[in-house]
């Protein structure tokens, strides 16, 4: 069976519920599995950006915030009226800043980690009682290399970038022989939409740090792969990105020195101009 086809089938007829897909990946994503299961729900915050998505690909949509308990309730409750529990759960929301950590104020450190870490985890957790009663379920994490090797002046975003890697991995083994499986997808930077985008145009030419950018589609064909295969991790990054990150998690020497040779401490001194004026 050629592998559209295979992932038609580990799709069609299952409830898809994508977070932060109003933009950027989300949206790439949304895309990606248009058509390919009997209920795409799509979730975010901005909720012109959200409907606009969903007039184009005729699909529903909420507008909710994951760090919230009442909008995650109401996120579960969509899926459960008319039999639409959920079999599938993207976690894709976050939100990113590059700052100097004594800079950002307690209340944007507790803000993004509610969004990209424990909003996360507990949807997730919402979710799994479903999909255990019934022996099946998926739950994909997007997380990002910077889980694997952290970067300078985005601590709160490493930190739980890497909080998913380990939360999806511990699910993954948890979860062994349940019918309920955990993928987390860690891509290095995307260009052309999202957070990098936002950014890159106004840095420093950096050809290696350029060179090792993704494009959206990349985490998609991902996403595609996880449902066909259903694979505790997949980095999606380049060959040379996959090593230096897994060796530099090895060796402070080997991180020590990728860091020097990419010179990736000027871009985010650099990224922390970029960002002035945002909150996390």
């Amino acid at each position: 069976m050629p592998r559209d086809e295979l992932v038609t089938a580990a799709v069609t007829g299952r409830t898809v519920v994508i977070t932060g897909a109003g933009g950027g990946l989300g949206a790439t994503l949304a895309t990606a599995l248009r058509g390919r299961g009997r209920s795409l729900l799509l979730v975010d915050i901005d909720a012109a950006a959200l409907g606009a998505l969903t007039d184009r690909l005729g699909c529903a949509g909420l507008v909710a915030d994951v760090a919230d308990a009442g909008d995650r309730r109401r996120i579960l409750a969509w899926c459960e009226r008319g039999g639409r529990e959920p079999d599938v759960l993207i976690n894709n929301a976050g939100v990113e800043k590059a700052s100097e950590y004594t800079v950002l104020e307690p209340a944007e450190i507790r803000h993004a980690l509610e969004v990209n870490l424990l909003g996360a985890m507990l949807l997730t957790h919402d979710v799994l009682g479903v999909m255990r009663r019934r022996h099946r379920g998926h739950v994909i994490t997007v997380a990002s290399m910077a889980g694997i090797k952290a970067v300078p002046y985005n601590a709160v975003y490493n930190t739980a970038k890497a909080g998913l890697v380990s939360f999806s991995t511990s699910l993954s083994k948890e979860l062994a022989g349940t019918g309920v499986h955990a993928t987390v997808i860690c891509p290095s930077a995307v260009a052309g939409v999202g957070m990098w985008a936002r950014a890159s145009h106004q840095l420093r030419p950096n050809r290696l740090v350029e060179s090792s950018t993704i494009e959206a589609q990349r985490v998609a064909d991902a996403v595609l792969l996880a449902l066909e295969r259903r694979p505790r991790r997949i980095l999606v990054a380049s060959r040379l990105v996959r090593a230096g990150a897994l060796l530099s998690a090895m060796s402070p020497l080997v991180d020590a020195f990728t860091d020097r040779v990419s010179r990736i401490d000027e871009v985010y001194r650099e990224r922390i101009t970029t960002d002035a004026g945002r909150r996390l």
